[in-house]
């Protein structure tokens, strides 16, 4: 049975609906965002792309089983992201809403498949869920993915983003995500560095290189594993050459790992 949407997660998809139809309108970023929209700026493919769809969450925010953190949503594809593209149509004429599209999870459906294959980024997400769960028919709409910054770019810096805009990141990114009260991923380096800024989260336990030993078959691999003051328990994983998730036996021994060292 799906549940309501919490405080929090009604307010930032009220938000987000509405600056969604700002951009399509093709109304200025509001105000309250500029902090946050002008956190972050690059050259050459760092550039942000102030005309694609921003993105600051997907999937259904009511019933998931795990949630995963993104720096931002990366290159934009003007055929699917502009104004005038094939998911600015479906917000308007399909879903109604930037929310309701976003629960949709278009990056695993028609028309982005076809033309693009599923999204590599999302799709080793649900595998890593799935792993993490045993569900191995785990739907798509159990996870949801928020982005540190929702708008567009090949490349980018999320250290750089996170110091200007933290105020906003808690109330519109951490805030939702400690409501929904399921389990938190992130993979790659630049989350060690940010996750510890974000306030309310504390490391308790450090696993694999640099840390506690644990069973894993990769020496280089490193978890910080935080909670925040409700229990919540949030999971940054990296490794060298890849900022994906581990695999399916790896994901097994990070998982028992956990739960013997941080419950």
């Amino acid at each position: 049975m799906t549940r309501p949407l919490g405080t929090a997660c009604h307010a930032v998809s009220e938000l987000w609906d509405g600056v969604v139809d700002d951009f399509l309108s093709g109304r200025e970023t509001r105000q309250s965002l500029k902090p946050w929209a002008d956190s972050y700026s690059g050259t050459g493919e760092g550039a942000v792309d102030r005309d694609a769809l921003p993105e600051p969450f997907l999937g259904p925010l009511n019933s998931p089983r795990g949630v995963f953190l993104a720096l931002n949503p990366g290159r934009s594809c003007p055929c699917f992201h502009a104004r005038d593209g094939l998911f600015a149509q479906e917000i308007r004429t399909q879903y109604g809403s930037y929310s309701e599209w976003a629960a949709s999870w278009p990056y695993f459906r028609e028309p982005w498949v076809p033309e693009n294959r599923p999204n590599r980024h999302h799709k080793r997400r649900l595998r890593f869920l799935r792993d993490w769960t045993g569900d191995r028919e785990l739907p798509h709409s159990a996870m949801v993915s928020f982005e540190l910054y929702p708008w567009h770019s090949a490349k980018f810096n999320g250290r750089r983003a996170f110091a200007e805009a933290k105020e906003l990141i808690h109330e519109l990114v951490w805030k939702p995500i400690a409501e929904l009260g399921v389990p938190v991923f992130a993979f790659g380096a630049d989350w060690f560095h940010v996750l510890e800024k974000i306030r309310g989260l504390k490391v308790v336990e450090k696993l694999g290189a640099g840390g506690m030993p644990y069973d894993s078959s990769v020496e280089i691999r490193s978890v910080m594993v935080l909670r925040d003051n409700s229990g919540l328990i949030v999971i940054a994983e990296k490794h060298t050459g890849d900022a994906g998730p581990p695999s399916r036996e790896e994901t097994n021994r990070l998982r028992d790992a956990v739960d013997r060292f941080c419950n």
